[in-house]
């Protein structure tokens, strides 16, 4: 009743304002500016006027997100049809020559139109974040969308969810940036982007809602309630198009035996190791391709044929790489097949993103999470057969493990593993592999494989640098950055 009132009540107010200026009004404002007059003098005195915005943003996400995701499998079709049919003069090597051609696409767009879009993204949301206040280009979204389906559709070996955040997120600043919300608002409105476009991919809003909490902001606080609204809003859009099943169809898999969870934890260490031995390697191969003296628009052709080689003999690993997942998880590698995918994975997704080609890291964690688990559920099970389960439970525990190891979001991945799966019963296991893997990451790096772009740069995040010293950051970075940030 009282918001029906207050509504009223600003309704009122409204016509009031058009009775004393109507002339002026009807005559200098646009449709758009009087709708964003009718809201402002509508809701936003109250958080209402934020809620509809963050619902508008979860569903402009999921929308976003459903045309992506046909936009991407259009392009893998296309790839692995008709230009697969021009190559096949080239014999087996047209499968050599698919990521190369992806990288020599994306390189002059991304180089000429948005350099943000290359890499995994995530970085240049938390970059807008700290510094910018959350504004983020409008060209982001579509040079996202075109160079992530080129490189992904090619065979590059990068996930789709880095890409879905950025899009999200930029659609987020957008928004806040149109409404002329205050700078704490419109980074709100970017986490609830971000946040959305991790529901969609897959179809896991509340942990989409954590992540973007846990890794963008650092923290949960009162936006959480804004997040978590745009993360369902999203959600449903996505599952209305694209249907409610889960990321991976695996088998229910539970704790055979109380013995089993020392060995979860020993895992979740080795996964720790491994996790940090990756987000180095990432870092050194962006490091090794800038320092290269070589056209910057042509080092992502350079990497996708990189990719290529490995995928002529490994083609388990093109694209984002869930179907090896899924066949990880109902037990259909072998470990030496696993073990080898882990480090093939590693080196193709430090090719692809180090070169420059656009992509997430989120899917390939989970890929080399998955691989790495399997083996190690695939030898304990060999040498305890009785106590264990099969290196299925495993390869499932080791995705969530080796996520949280790489970003340093324990509770992202727990939910996230019982979202996309739907089983609840390898809970404990998984909490125990998780411990063990943060652990270790902690203990070898304090910052994960988002926060370390920013530590390279300067740049506190979140509360490690004050607000002056990355206002001081922000003007060292050059009249360039600054000025593509206000476009």
């Amino acid at each position: 009743m009282l918001m029906f009132n207050s509504i009223l009540s600003s309704i009122g107010n409204v016509f009031a304002i058009l009775a004393k200026n109507s002339r002026r009004v009807l005559s200098r404002l646009s449709v758009w500016r009087w709708t964003k007059v009718w809201l402002r003098s509508s809701f936003l005195p109250s958080q209402n006027y934020l809620i509809i915005l963050a619902v508008v943003i979860g569903v402009a996400t999921g929308f976003g997100s459903v045309g992506f995701i046909f936009i991407l499998e259009m392009m893998a079709n296309i790839a692995r049809g008709p230009v697969a049919g021009m190559l096949e003069r080239f014999g087996p090597a047209q499968l050599v020559l698919l990521p190369a051609l992806g990288g020599l696409i994306v390189g002059p767009i991304v180089h000429r139109f948005a350099r943000e879009a290359k890499g995994h993204g995530v970085p240049e949301v938390m970059t807008a974040l700290a510094l910018h206040g959350g504004r983020i280009r409008k060209r982001v979204v579509s040079v996202k969308v075109i160079a992530s389906s080129l490189t992904i559709g090619f065979g590059g070996a990068a996930g789709r969810e880095g890409p879905m955040v950025q899009i999200g997120s930029a659609i987020g600043s957008t928004i806040g940036q149109w409404t002329k919300l205050e700078p704490h608002n419109v980074r709100t409105l970017v986490s609830c982007g971000a946040a959305g476009g991790i529901a969609a991919t897959f179809n896991a809003p509340i942990a989409a809602a954590i992540f973007s909490m846990e890794v963008l902001i650092g923290r949960i606080q009162t936006d959480f309630l804004l997040v978590l609204l745009t993360s369902l809003s999203s959600c449903m859009v996505a599952r209305y198009f694209l249907g409610n099943f889960p990321a991976f169809v695996a088998p229910t898999y539970d704790l055979v035996s109380p013995v089993e969870l020392p060995l979860y934890f020993i895992m979740g260490v080795l996964i720790g190791l491994a996790a940090f031995i990756y987000v180095k390697s990432l870092y050194w191969s962006e490091d090794a391709f800038s320092s290269w003296k070589f056209p910057e628009y042509l080092k992502p052709a350079v990497g996708g044929l990189l990719v290529g080689l490995l995928l002529r003999y490994f083609p388990e690993i093109y694209g984002s790489g869930f179907p090896a997942i899924e066949s990880a998880l109902w037990v259909r590698f072998s470990w030496e097949l696993l073990l080898g995918l882990f480090v093939v994975e590693l080196l193709a997704n430090c090719a692809t993103l180090g070169s420059g080609g656009s992509g997430g890291v989120f899917a390939p964690s989970l890929y080399m999470g998955a691989m790495l688990g399997g083996a190690f559920g695939s030898f304990v099970h060999a040498v305890f057969p009785e106590v264990t389960a099969g290196s299925g439970a495993y390869a499932m525990v080791g995705m969530a493990a080796f996520f949280a190891a790489t970003a340093k979001a324990p509770t992202t991945s727990i939910l996230i593993l019982f979202e996309m799966t739907n089983d609840y019963r390898i809970m404990l296991p998984l909490m125990a592999a998780v411990v063990g893997s943060v652990y270790m990451s902690h203990r070898l790096s304090p910052f994960s494989i988002y926060t370390l772009k920013l530590q390279r740069r300067g740049i506190g995040f979140p509360g490690s640098m004050t607000p002056d010293n990355n206002t001081e950051k922000l003007g060292q970075l050059g009249a360039s950055t600054k000025k593509a940030a206000d476009t």
